[in-house]
């Protein structure tokens, strides 16, 4: 590891908006050696997706690189060759062959109208000189090298499971062995899960042996078990084939066990860099050391949660330069640790109270059509559970993705309705029997409000952010008068950290913390008393997620809200939650205290899903 493989000098990319130019790498410098793998971590819009774009000659308009040398040691040439000073014609024959990308959203990275066979042959057809047959032999190679296929001898043996086989017939289970490779390579990307997907894009990442592979945050919105494996995944392909890595994430505590080295950047700079485990324990920086912070500890348990902002202060002087100050942590108000022991009895107390919502034996399924356009069978997405809601609880939900929680709360919002059977007891009243015309469903829903995963995408684009926090006052004709219902958006800006000013915003003018904290408002607006958070901060940086964590512990102390804080990341629903429900498969696997869920599962799963939290401990930060 000691010849370089990229060097960047003085990167600089400037982007050239309506307003004025806006500089979005400012003048960077970074070497990554052969075999090294390299993690930039930063928040969203610290520049570090534009730095992997201008390594890749993707940065388009109205971006443009203003300066800067992005030297490669290709394989192909005997000399260096700088990226930024040769033709588009020649730079593709680096992009993808021997400088290869994952992107963040592989959905959106893979054509929704072709087949994941197609595209990982049109990439190695693209820059090898092979047959079309060639090319699917490779395809398949590969999809089995990413785990997505099983390998020959596993076939082997499932084949023979599942036909009960004691006799070997070679040529009826080769048959089955290149049928169900045949199967895969002709699915398209919709008919397969998010982990699933980001193998499709490793495997065409490293279908033509790539020198330097770059890993745009590939494991944000995965489940942490589908995490820890795409993480087992890229350290074993990097160590097997030699390959140069550029791991690029905004949580610290994700690249722990993967990289050698750190560079932190921030605003489009890097503010610091060195090796993993001296970053870990001597952060020099205050951005090091807020990032560090932000992602809720496994320790111990705290009633608030560290932000950037905590650790610096960020200030402007006259010609335009960023002037970044310190503060005094010891005035971090972190006195109030609750030790790792149960909270017995504080869930004593709330469950003294009749509860708010009593969910009991449901099941709720998805009609799968037979032949002939019948009802084949149902697919059990919630099936049998109960568990009561105690008011002013916060009851984790956690489990990987298609377990039935998104479901389960959609249900017990009566947005799905309970296919089969089981009761929603709220206030005396089985709401699972309401009619979607009922009336009494229509007041149920000022009482009990949802915030969703995805901000952007659960606001109206048309509407300014005044309007849509306005919007249920008006459905529900509560609010009084245009002039009331203005003031009391106002207020609820105000309350969620926002400036009421910026009412006539729309959301695009926001960033994804900011439209969250604007959804958290909508959700209040009816003042509900109790608030369905369905994965509400899983695509946030962890110190915007660490702020609306604290905004939602907040709220709920202020106004005796009731939660159920739905999320597949354990650390987090363990620092909201008052008990943790596991789910797998449509079932409860275990519901108990929070502290005694983490530390004393009962369940296997559950320890599987504990075991698969990224750490960040130092213990294991690599040598």
């Amino acid at each position: 590891m000691t010849e370089s493989v990229l060097d960047v000098r003085n990167l600089q990319v400037t982007f050239f908006t309506e307003n004025k130019p806006v500089l979005a790498i400012d003048q960077i410098n970074f070497q990554l050696k052969q075999g090294e793998k390299l993690g930039i971590v930063g928040e969203s819009g610290s520049g570090k997706s534009v730095t992997s774009l201008a390594i890749m000659g993707l940065i388009s308009n109205p971006g443009i690189i203003t300066g800067g040398e992005i030297w490669f040691h290709s394989q192909s040439a005997n000399q260096p060759v700088n990226l930024l000073a040769i033709n588009p014609e020649e730079r593709r024959k680096y992009r993808g062959g021997e400088i290869a990308m994952i992107f963040q959203e592989p959905m959106s990275a893979l054509n929704p109208v072709l087949t994941i066979g197609f595209q990982i042959e049109e990439a190695i057809l693209l820059h090898q000189k092979v047959s079309k047959t060639e090319a699917r032999r490779k395809a398949t190679s590969l999809l089995q090298e990413v785990q997505l296929i099983p390998s020959d001898q596993k076939l082997r043996e499932q084949y023979l499971s599942e036909n009960h086989a004691s006799v070997t017939n070679d040529r009826e289970i080769n048959q089955y062995i290149n049928q169900y490779k045949q199967d895969i390579l002709k699915r398209y990307p919709h008919e397969l899960s998010g982990g699933q997907l980001q193998r499709v894009t490793i495997a065409m990442a490293i279908s033509c042996n790539p020198t330097v592979l770059i890993a745009d945050e590939p494991t944000t919105a995965l489940d942490v078990t589908v995490q820890a494996t795409i993480l087992d995944l890229l350290r074993q392909l990097c160590s097997q084939r030699g390959m140069s890595l550029i791991f690029i994430t905004h949580d610290l505590g994700v690249i722990a066990e993967l990289v050698d080295r750190v560079a932190v950047m921030y605003r489009g700079k890097i503010v610091e860099s060195g090796e993993i485990r001296k970053i870990f324990t001597h952060p020099q920086h205050p951005y090091t050391k807020g990032l560090l912070a932000c992602r809720p500890p496994l320790d111990r348990q705290l009633n608030y949660l560290p932000t950037v902002s905590d650790f610096m202060s960020v200030e402007t002087d006259s010609n335009g330069e960023l002037i970044i100050r310190e503060k005094e942590t010891e005035t971090l108000n972190l006195q109030d640790i609750t030790q790792p022991e149960t909270n017995q009895a504080r869930f004593n107390e709330l469950s003294n109270h009749t509860p708010f919502l009593s969910i009991k034996n449901l099941h709720v399924g998805f009609p799968v059509k037979g032949m002939f356009g019948g009802t084949k069978k149902y697919f059990m997405a919630v099936n049998n559970i109960s568990f009561d809601v105690y008011p002013g609880e916060t009851l984790g939900l956690v489990g990987e993705s298609g377990c039935g929680k998104s479901t389960l709360a959609r249900t017990l919002l009566r947005l799905i309705p309970p296919t089969l059977q089981g009761e929603i007891w709220f206030r005396r009243e089985n709401i699972a029997k309401w009619q979607v015309n009922d009336r009494k469903l229509r007041s149920f829903r000022r009482e009990v409000q949802i915030v969703f995963q995805n901000p952007y995408n659960s606001l109206n684009p048309r509407l300014t952010i005044g309007k849509a926090i306005a919007e249920p006052l008006i459905v529900h004709n509560l609010g009084g008068n245009a002039k009331k219902r203005r003031e009391k958006v106002a207020y609820l800006l105000e309350r969620v950290g926002l400036n009421p000013d910026w009412m006539n915003r729309y959301p695009h003018e926001f960033s994804g913390g900011q439209r969250q904290r604007i959804c958290i408002a909508r959700a209040l607006i009816l003042q509900p008393q109790f608030i369905i958070c369905d994965e509400s901060v899983s695509a946030l940086d962890v110190s915007v997620q660490a702020q609306v964590l604290n905004l939602l512990k907040k709220l709920q102390q202020e106004d005796n809200l009731t939660y159920i804080f739905i999320s597949h990341d354990l650390s987090v629903v363990k620092f909201m939650s008052d008990r943790i429900m596991v789910m797998n498969k449509g079932k409860i696997e275990e519901i108990n205290d929070a502290q005694q869920v983490y530390y004393h599962p009962q369940s296997e799963y559950t320890r599987k899903l504990i075991a698969s939290i990224p750490q960040g401990k130092l213990s294991e930060v690599g040598e």
